[in-house]
């Protein structure tokens, strides 16, 4: 298997401001392209420690990628580096240099002569465009091995990626499929299902258990596998059956979304203890405006009596956490927004609040649709953004599932 190196590139990162995610991402994406990942290297803005660093990484590795420092400002110093550490030269690219200075001057109303500075290029690198930012990337085979040099925000980095992502794929590319679960323990499921997911001795199988995101299981193998791989995942996913809430990248919100575009069904929510979170999950889909009509944040019992008519005898007698409570929210902003479905949530996220009969963790999670009203009772754990993080998870779960039924 092929070697890889990263350089992560920042005094920003040296000095934990941020933190950095790229290194996972790409060491997980190198991983299934067939790269092993030698070495993850955090750097700061420094020349000569730059150079040395890109130095060895070259000779050691067959693919190295770097990340940050392609900005205009003095301290970027990623192509500096990277020239005299390769003894290559920047060349100034004229037509990515008037592109960057029509773009600063659309942004910001004029264009600062240090723009012209992510114009400059390896010599024989191919340039990757920045479709979100002004940093370009480069792309540069030098001696045998690759090197990719890309900007440090994510939003950048990931589709710049992506877009030479099939080119340094190696012959020990992996294949990889993903199942995600809710509702049935690590422990259950590989004690029912275990035999069947390790019936392929050339498939990986991990599992990982979040309290936030269920337990995914992870089927992984040589790309020349990939049909043993397709085997366990489909046979998996008819024995699992309900419990798979998405699959590879998909999340839950995706789901929930695409079977309210095919049902042709609109939706709004009444949150709760969530403040909005479920709201601000589902509009991060492409296009939900078509199902997804609006929301009413109800956190005080006031809100829920006043906008949701929920009776104030319900909130008397069992409290705003209860299956009654959900129910008649929604009702309420079914009837108030005028959709075919309604989600409310109301639960006790702490770290307060709780009591011996509802403890901090206590959720409540209500559905009013075509076929009646339900609700569920959830007994979540972890601190107050966790079990607010869970709720929105079990909430839309909920939804999938009653979405099933129609």
């Amino acid at each position: 298997m092929k070697k890889a190196i990263i350089l992560t590139i920042g005094n920003e990162i040296t000095e934990g401001l941020i933190v950095d995610t790229n290194s996972k991402y790409l060491s997980q994406r190198l991983k299934l392209a067939g790269y092993y990942v030698e070495k993850i290297l955090t750097l700061p803005d420094k020349l000569d420690s730059l150079v040395k660093e890109i130095k060895n990484a070259v000779s050691e590795a067959d693919l190295v990628v770097s990340s940050g420092g392609l900005g205009p400002t003095e301290d970027d110093l990623t192509r500096e580096a990277f020239a005299r550490a390769l003894n290559l030269r920047l060349e100034l690219n004229e037509f990515v240099a008037d592109k960057l200075n029509e773009r600063a001057i659309k942004f910001y109303g004029k264009a600062p002569q240090s723009v012209r500075k992510q114009a400059m290029f390896l010599e024989g690198a191919q340039i990757l465009e920045n479709a979100v930012g002004t940093a370009p990337g480069q792309f540069l085979e030098y001696n045998g091995k690759i090197i990719i040099l890309l900007p440090g925000p994510p939003n950048e980095l990931i589709p710049m990626f992506e877009s030479v992502y099939e080119r340094i794929k190696t012959e020990d590319a992996l294949y990889t499929r993903r199942l995600k679960t809710l509702g049935l323990p690590e422990a259950i499921l590989m004690d029912e299902y275990g035999q069947f997911i390790h019936s392929k001795p050339n498939v990986t199988v991990a599992t990982m258990a979040s309290y936030e995101r269920g337990v995914e299981v992870r089927l992984t193998a040589p790309i020349k596998f990939k049909d043993d791989v397709d085997e366990i995942f489909h046979g998996l996913l008819e024995l699992l059956g309900k419990y798979v809430y998405a699959t590879d990248d998909e999340e839950i919100q995706n789901v929930v979304a695409r079977m309210l575009f095919e049902k042709g069904l609109t939706v709004s929510f009444a949150e709760s203890c969530t403040g909005g979170m479920i709201s601000s999950v589902i509009v991060d889909v492409p296009g939900i405006s078509k199902v997804f009509k609006g929301s009413i944040v109800a956190y005080d019992n006031a809100i829920k009596t006043y906008i949701l008519a929920v009776p104030e005898q319900i909130l008397r007698m069992h409290g705003a956490v209860s299956e009654e409570s959900v129910r008649a929210m929604a009702q309420g902003v079914r009837r108030l927004i005028g959709t075919d479905l309604a989600l409310s949530v109301s639960g006790i996220a702490g770290p307060a609040g709780g009591t011996p009969e509802k403890p901090v963790g206590t959720v409540c999670v209500g559905i009013d649709g075509p076929i009646g009203t339900v609700s569920k009772t959830f007994h979540l754990r972890g601190d107050r953004n966790i079990i607010r993080k869970r709720t929105t998870l079990v909430a839309l779960n909920e939804l999938r599932l009653y979405l099933l039924k129609l």
